[in-house]
């Protein structure tokens, strides 16, 4: 009967002490390469030999030749990982030390080559522990990033294009976002986290079946699911089961972004806005809002600006759409405290808030 014998060598590196007083010279003729994987702790061990392949003491308590022992790990750069270097600990075997590279330290690491290298302090001083008897100081450890199971990272959309219609008003669109991808659970569903920032403007979750994606991949796609938001800051999550859906995407428009040539009289007493409207523009729609900086009426920007929300326009009729046909402001709010005493004549600047980035996970 035939038997095949097999070997578990533990994940141990030998290396050399170079201490005075020994006339042998030990020569290691091979020093693999150490593996270390994404998903675990790995520990390490190093079995510390002088000159004459004896075991040299490191235990505590027992006037170890060395202490201090540390393992350092580069990049292929020699740029050291962001906890490097890591203390190494003494075992209860004379001459074997161990290290633990914390799983946390590796998780954002790519499959790659890393170097290593070990050092101590022999009577105060600082030497290298070698991995031959021709001062090979530098190893290799080989990161292993896909022996264990991962979880997906979040993709974050951050880049929006624009389709314009035939009254200028454009509607902006995040690129396509896959549904599922090569797996062996498929994604049941995804959640949308989409950060906005003193947005005005309705946001909406699009899905299209079809399998590819062009020009007509989300032609009459449906509505998810959608919101309109007046000057929001934070975000807006939605959450949608994949079903038959192979593509989805984030659009918004911001509806009132149009208007130009308006003008206002601005009145500053004890801190009061008093605005009155100077001449009333055009192409404004209900809900615009303006900016006017607080230099420009005598207080320090972000502190006294002036926002201006247009609540009447000429040529309204009856729903909030923004065109070159809307006429020009008549109602409008105003918000923001002054400082100071004093007359201005201001225009102020359209704000519509951004949609920053959409989070899918």
């Amino acid at each position: 009967m035939q038997k095949i014998s097999t070997y578990l060598y533990p994940n141990r590196i030998e290396l050399l002490a170079d201490l005075a007083g020994f006339t042998t010279e030990y020569t290691n003729v091979y020093q693999r390469t150490v593996k270390i994987y994404n998903g675990i702790d790995n520990v390490i061990e190093f079995d510390i030999k002088n000159a004459d392949q004896k075991r040299i003491e490191t235990r505590t308590g027992q006037s170890p030749a060395i202490t201090q022992i540390e393992l350092n790990i580069m990049d292929v750069a020699g740029t050291a990982l962001p906890n490097s270097p890591y203390t190494v600990t003494p075992t209860s075997i004379k001459g074997v030390v161990t290290v633990t590279i914390p799983e946390d330290d590796l998780v954002d690491l790519e499959s790659q080559f890393l170097k290593y290298s070990v050092t101590a302090l022999k009577d105060g001083n600082d030497v290298m522990l070698y991995g031959d008897s021709r001062f090979g100081a530098v190893g290799r450890i080989e990161l292993v990033g896909d022996a264990m199971p991962t979880f997906r990272d979040d993709r974050v959309y951050n880049t929006f294009t624009a389709d314009i219609d035939l009254k200028g008003q454009p509607t902006y669109h995040s690129s396509a976002i896959p549904a599922t991808f090569y797996e062996a659970v498929p994604t049941e569903e995804l959640s949308f986290e989409i950060s906005l920032k003193g947005f005005t403007g309705s946001v909406w979750v699009e899905g299209t079946t079809k399998s590819t994606i062009n020009t007509e991949a989300f032609k009459n796609a449906p509505y998810l699911n959608s919101y309109t938001f007046n000057n929001f800051t934070g975000t807006w999550n939605s959450a949608h089961l994949v079903e038959e859906y192979q593509y989805f995407r984030i659009s918004y428009t911001t509806p009132v972004a149009n208007g130009l040539g308006s003008s206002f009289i601005v009145n500053v007493a004890n801190g009061v806005y008093n605005v009155s409207l100077r001449a009333g523009g055009t192409g404004y729609g209900i809900g615009s809002q303006m900016k006017v900086l607080g230099s420009a009426l005598g207080g320090t920007d972000g502190i006294n600006d002036l926002i201006i929300t247009v609540t009447g326009v000429d040529g309204y009729s009856g729903y909030n759409v923004s065109s070159y046909a809307q006429g020009a402001i008549n109602v409008f709010t105003t918000s923001g405290s002054g400082v100071g005493t004093g007359t201005y004549i201001v225009t102020g600047k359209n704000i519509t808030g951004t949609v920053d980035k959409v989070t899918v996970s």
